[in-house]
């Protein structure tokens, strides 16, 4: 899947969550488990901790949820509020019920994207600039990802190009757009900003040539852009191995992220792909 990623010990259910070829029921009723398998890999290690990984592991979905109910976690448990009762009123017989596609659709693409708040809860509130080096580990994932979270902890409605906070995000938004193919957004952005008065002419510019320079990168074929899980894997392990020790310790909670999403993954090949390419301006 070129726009999630799913963990090894889901794959098997992402057909039927997924396929055309699936009834809405059962696509309802997976993303209810796909939402509890990701509470147990992503978002349940405090109250592992404070209950017991046997005890909070016995407790039903309903349970789980209403332990994750804290301050700045509402988007989660609002997006796994919404997947466990259309799961479970789907998985239950009901005389004139009617399930809309659209509503199924939805749900879906809620749980898909469960592992998008796990990385925006780690990059909100200035966590992208813990340290220099957690943006580039943070880059590794796939771009359509980086671009999710990105605006999610971006408020574009009210950009200040005097922020080097808001400037530094809109430069990684813009490059994801670039290396996911998306180039022409990437320019729209810049123009629509530029319209609204959020940007000058120079910023709109420079970054105008600097998107254009990592397109003709990647035409070249010589930019290791993720594509897919494995090349996720290929990319951390490079940026992982040129990280200190005390970069490890400070970005520790985002590399538990990488280590578990890419569980018995195989890296991909880099081939003639150059890591660590520098872009001059």
């Amino acid at each position: 899947m070129k726009d999630h990623l799913v963990p090894k010990v889901g794959e098997h259910r992402l057909y039927d969550l997924t396929s055309n070829q699936t009834s809405l029921e059962t696509k309802a009723s997976t993303a209810r488990w796909y939402a509890e398998m990701m509470i147990d890999l992503f978002f349940s290690y405090e109250a592992k901790s404070n209950l017991g990984e046997d005890s909070f592991n016995k407790l039903s979905l309903g349970d789980k949820i209403s332990i994750l109910r804290k301050p700045g976690a509402e988007k989660l448990t609002q997006s796994l509020d919404l997947i466990k009762d259309f799961g479970d009123k789907a998985s239950h017989y009901q005389p004139g019920r009617v399930i809309k596609e659209s509503d199924v659709e939805r749900v879906v693409t809620l749980s898909l994207e469960l592992f998008d708040l796990a990385l925006i809860d780690l990059m909100k509130n200035g966590g992208i600039r813990k340290t220099e080096i957690t943006a580039k580990l943070f880059s590794t994932f796939l771009p359509s990802i980086r671009i999710r979270v990105l605006k999610s902890i971006i408020n574009m409605r009210f950009i200040r190009p005097d922020s080097d906070e808001d400037m530094f995000i809109l430069d990684k938004i813009l490059l994801a757009y670039t290396k996911n193919g998306e180039i022409k957004k990437a320019r729209r952005l810049l123009e629509k900003l530029q319209k609204q008065g959020a940007l000058p002419q120079s910023h709109v510019e420079f970054w105008k040539e600097k998107i254009q320079i990592i397109q003709e990168k990647l035409e070249a074929g010589i930019l290791p852009v993720s594509e897919n899980i494995s090349d996720c894997r290929r990319n951390f392990e490079n940026v992982l191995s040129q990280m200190n020790e005390s970069e490890k310790e400070q970005n520790s909670d985002l590399i538990k992220v990488f280590e578990v999403m890419l569980a018995q993954v195989e890296p991909s090949d880099l081939g003639d792909k150059i890591p660590d390419l520098v872009i001059l301006m």
